[in-house]
Parts: C-alpha cells; sequence; structure tokens
C-alpha cells in the first residue's frame, strides 16, 4: 500500500512541476510576444505617419526595400564628426566600414536611416528588420543623449 501512496504522490508532484514549470515559460513567452507587438506597433505608426507625410507633400517614394545600395543617397560626409559606430550593439569594423562607405559616420545620420535603407547599404538580406530596427534605434538614442547617456 506504501509504494501505491509513494506513486501517486510523486505523480501529482510530477504534475504540479511540469505545471510551474510551463506557467514559467509561458509567461516569459507571452512578455516577448508583447515586446514584439509594442515595436511592431510603434513601427506601424512611424511607417503611417511617414505615407501621410509623402502623400501631403506629393511626393511618391519607391519601396525601400527593393533599393539597390547604389540608390541610397549618401549623406554628406562630416569628416569633422565622426562617432565610433561600434559602439552600438551589432555593429563591428566590417559594418562601420560599410556605414562610412555610404557616407553615415555620426549616429545622428544613422538614425536618420530606414531599416530597409540600412539593410541595402549593409547589403545582408538575411538580416532580419527588428536588429536593424535595433541599430537605429541605439543610433537615436546615442544621437539623443551621447554614448554615455
Amino acid at each position: 500500500m506504501k509504494v501505491l501512496r509513494v506513486f501517486f504522490i510523486g505523480v501529482v508532484y510530477g504534475w504540479f512541476m511540469r505545471w510551474v514549470i510551463d506557467k514559467i515559460f509561458l509567461d516569459d513567452n507571452l512578455r516577448i510576444l508583447a515586446d514584439e507587438n509594442e515595436l511592431l506597433r510603434q513601427r506601424i505608426i512611424t511607417l503611417e505617419a511617414r505615407k501621410a507625410s509623402n502623400s501631403n507633400a506629393g511626393q511618391q517614394r519607391t519601396a525601400p526595400a527593393s533599393m539597390p545600395v547604389e540608390q541610397v543617397q549618401p549623406m554628406a560626409p562630416s569628416k569633422s564628426h565622426r562617432d565610433d559606430l561600434k559602439m552600438i550593439k551589432g555593429v563591428g569594423p566590417k559594418l562601420e566600414e560599410k556605414l562610412n562607405a555610404a557616407g553615415v559616420y555620426s549616429f545622428e545620420q544613422l538614425s536618420q536611416l530606414t531599416a530597409a535603407e540600412l539593410q541595402a547599404i549593409l547589403g545582408v538580406a538575411r538580416r532580419n528588420v527588428q536588429n536593424t530596427d535595433n541599430i537605429i534605434s541605439q543610433a537615436k538614442k546615442f544621437a539623443k543623449d551621447g554614448p554615455k547617456g
């Protein structure tokens, strides 16, 4: 009879532990999804605002996703003010060279790019939009507060 009780308690304990672990992972996944949804909402608002301003100005822009690197207009190089773009997480020496070749030398210039333009400059087709958005958001933060802030 003791064996049956121990078996039953073990089964109940196992189910309980599985429920606790599943609950923890489910909450974490829901938090991650909520963060992603918030980023996407902000991106949609930004894109809708840009589309409205473009339609108000009467300018039709080509879809940046299909824009080759040659069509990205390089910004006026500011040789006197160069930021260390490698301070941005995800930007190493190679990516900094590509950005400099495209005329992007400062956090301010990088923050003004769209994700598609950044993808076109970097030439990495498989880089997802979140990474480029993350690079741009870090650049905006550094442009506003400085790299130490």
